[in-house]
């Protein structure tokens, strides 16, 4: 039988771990609506803006992280876990979501690009390192671990890739984004072999995929690193 004292440190730890989130997810949610607003204060294309991928992916994790962290809340009042499969899942494509954003950055600071992103503006800041390293925390450290996940689960996680793609695709074979306004070189159908725009998308899933893999493995390791006191002989 668990004695009351077990009881209590399980108890001070779901309380500890939910806090943590509501703090994070707070920083993230109020620093994705700043990034967004500065950006739009200083960048002229208006709604044009939306075309980038790192953008959208920021909208992406600061509605959906809003979304857990009112059920955070909920949670630690009720002191009980709610739709814990869903929440997962949602955490998962956001944290995946950033691990690209943060991989697209990192690769465009390399030497062999002639331009590369002003990470000290504010909401490039906020939007490409911040962001993305408080989501990857988050997930990896205190999500509640759902057990051993198939591919078909993984791929759960790149929802945001296959949305984008998605859209983007879409957007462009209507003609509402062409010529200079098409986001990246790959993406444009009308100007390059078909195989290209195909090859690049596969890379991209394929990053995606294993970055969802990769937080997955490192996700079911160090959740447990909350109760190594209570086990602790």
């Amino acid at each position: 039988m668990i004695s009351e004292n077990y009881l209590e440190k399980f108890d001070k730890i779901f309380n500890c771990k939910k806090i943590l989130n509501i703090l994070i997810s707070s920083v993230i949610v109020a620093g994705g609506i700043f990034a967004m607003l500065y950006m739009f204060s200083l960048d002229n294309s208006g709604i044009l803006a939306l075309r980038w991928m790192t953008v959208d992916g920021t909208i992406y994790t600061t509605v959906l992280t809003c979304c857990c962290l009112f059920i955070n809340i909920y949670e630690i009042k009720r002191k009980t876990e709610i739709s814990r499969r869903v929440i997962y899942f949602i955490r998962l494509s956001c944290a995946v979501a950033e691990c690209l954003i943060l991989a697209v950055v990192m690769i465009s600071q390399l030497p062999v690009f002639e331009t590369h992103l002003h990470l000290i503006r504010p909401d490039m800041f906020f939007m490409h390192v911040l962001i993305p390293i408080l989501a990857i925390y988050s997930f990896t450290f205190n999500d509640t671990p759902i057990g051993k996940l198939k591919l078909k689960n993984l791929i759960a996680g790149t929802a945001y890739v296959l949305l984008y793609a998605a859209i983007i695709v879409t957007l462009i074979l209507t003609g509402v984004i062409h010529g200079k306004y098409i986001p990246y070189f790959f993406l444009d159908v009308y100007n390059l072999p078909i195989y290209i725009t195909i090859i690049s998308y596969v890379t991209i899933f394929a990053m995606s995929l294993i970055f969802s893999a990769l937080l997955y493995k490192i996700n079911r390791k160090l959740y447990w690193r909350w109760y190594e006191g209570i086990f602790k002989k």
